[in-house]
């Protein structure tokens, strides 16, 4: 009988050892948790469990499912050879000075494929086909660490990576190196921008993938990852035109907020304070406020008098003066996405009638490139800019300014009248503007003219800087053509009736 016994105990004991390992191995992979039952359920960004009046069911990020990333990455990989993976790397963040950091914001790439908003990440997207979804994604990053935290601020974490982002397993990032020799074992190409462009400043990892590549030998594998991904990003899903209307829509309330304070002796800082401010409000009088997800897109311009010459003028330092106009070139972004809007208006409310010439001048010119925003058309944005060179001439004529060609294009408007927009402001920057325009892609609009105190012009004209911008979302059609800044005034009688009310 107790032979007998001891048999039938042998599946339950095994079954106790398999928990028992189970139930190590579950602790082997956790992360480590605060002992404070509060700061155990933060994490370190807003997600529908934590957030659920930013983030709704279903979503990863705010307005973003899961779904809509996972396709993302599916698109990533069906671009790719067989075997090949593909290493994203997050922001690092940018310090003021030592312990004081600037507010971070991720890496435009690394939020599109993954919705990850903290520093010292890393995704390895690996095409495979026995994988479900066709790829496998392997992020590392920082663990949640309880004494970190309790200086730095919650953060995700593994589990999260997992359970929330949809990553298929989640290391920590300080073991990145180690793994990424693994990863590049076969002789599939390996997709990964190495070298800082346009300015940007790579995380710790770039350099750690670049020092295993070299020492695999494995540098002529590397090919460039970005331009897969702008490419990807230059047409705008629903989702995502849905969130650039919402950044349209609080920029437009922040211009009318900024046009009614407009006063002389009031400083080019105050109205731009004013802006960020309205911009705010615009997202916390609903039943919710969501002002979280807002911030200034960009540093904004607030030009007055003749500092709107300068096409970048961000010093915002200087007195309205009763007769100047200002030109404002700002933007709120709305979960991750920007607008970006120029208006000019007067100081006291009112245009002179010289202003006014020269500003239905530059408005008539920039409705006209509007109306060529679909595909039909088939125009690129190079043809639009040489188009409204040639409309700035002709409605400066209109008003006795007669420019020669060369001196719109050097001197009175020498910057380009598009770009592309979206997550950034100069949106995939490395995609040509000489493609035909498509369906979906949300494109800037905003010619500009910037007479010097030359006496080749008007006199009555000189010292002026005006530009009038909108984004604007292609159209298949004339018909279909939708302008997302229209809450922003931008005709004289529009402008003086909202400075005036």
């Amino acid at each position: 009988m107790a032979n007998r016994a001891a048999v039938l105990a042998r599946p339950v004991m095994r079954a106790a050892s398999l928990a028992r390992r189970r139930s190590i191995l579950s602790t082997l992979l956790q992360t480590p948790k605060s002992k404070n039952p509060i700061t155990a359920q933060w994490l370190g960004q807003p997600t529908h469990s934590t957030h659920p009046e930013l983030v709704a069911k279903g979503e990863t990020t705010p307005g973003i499912t899961q779904s809509e990333y996972d396709q993302r990455r599916r698109q990533l990989v069906a671009d790719l050879p067989d075997g090949s993976i593909a290493f994203v790397f997050s922001s690092p963040m940018h310090f003021v000075s030592p312990h004081v950091f600037h507010e971070f914001r991720q890496d435009s790439d690394f939020f599109y494929l993954t919705g990850w908003n903290e520093p010292d990440s890393v995704a390895a997207i690996q095409k495979s086909s026995f994988a479900q979804r066709g790829y496998t994604l392997t992020m590392f990053v920082r663990p949640k660490e309880p004494e970190k935290e309790l200086w730095e601020g919650p953060r995700s974490g593994l589990e999260a990576a997992v359970a929330e982002f949809g990553a298929d397993e989640a290391r920590p990032v300080r073991d990145f190196a180690r793994f990424a020799k693994k990863l590049i074992h076969n002789d599939g190409a390996v997709y990964a921008d190495l070298d800082g462009e346009h300015g940007l400043v790579r995380s710790a990892q770039c350099g750690e993938l670049r020092r295993v590549l070299e020492r695999a030998e494995a540098g002529a594998r590397v090919r460039r990852l970005t331009s897969l991904v702008q490419r990807a990003r230059l047409v705008k899903s629903p989702a995502e035109l849905r969130l650039l209307r919402e950044a349209g829509r609080v920029s437009g309330a922040a211009f009318v907020a900024a046009m009614r304070a407009s006063r002389p002796g009031l400083s080019e800082s105050t109205l731009q304070s004013t802006f960020a401010h309205a911009a705010k409000l615009a997202l916390a009088n609903g039943a919710a406020d969501r002002s979280a997800l807002t911030r200034p897109a960009y540093v904004p311009v607030f030009a007055a008098g003749e500092h709107a010459l300068c096409m970048h003028y961000v010093l915002n330092q200087a007195p309205l003066r009763a007769g100047d106009l200002v030109l404002a070139d700002a933007g709120a972004e709305y979960a991750a996405y920007a607008a970006d809007i120029t208006r000019t208006f007067p100081v006291t409310g009112r245009f002179s009638e010289p202003q006014r010439d020269l500003y239905s001048a530059v408005l008539a010119v920039q409705e006209q490139m509007v109306r060529l925003c679909h595909a039909s058309s088939g125009y690129s944005l190079n043809e639009i800019h040489r188009s409204s060179s040639s409309a700035l001439a002709t409605e400066l004529k209109q008003i006795g300014f007669h420019a020669a060609g060369r001196d719109i294009d050097y001197q009175l408007y020498p910057h380009h009248v598009a770009h592309y927009l979206g997550l950034d402001v100069h949106d995939t920057v490395d995609m040509t503007r000489s493609q035909r325009l498509k369906p979906g892609m949300v494109v800037t609009i905003e010619p500009g003219l910037y007479v010097p105190y030359d006496d080749r012009f008007p006199k009555a004209f000189r010292g002026i800087g005006i530009r009038i911008e909108d984004d604007i979302v292609v159209g298949e059609s004339k018909a279909d053509i939708e302008n997302l800044s229209t809450d922003a005034p931008k005709s004289v009688d529009d402008i003086e009736a909202c400075m005036n009310c």
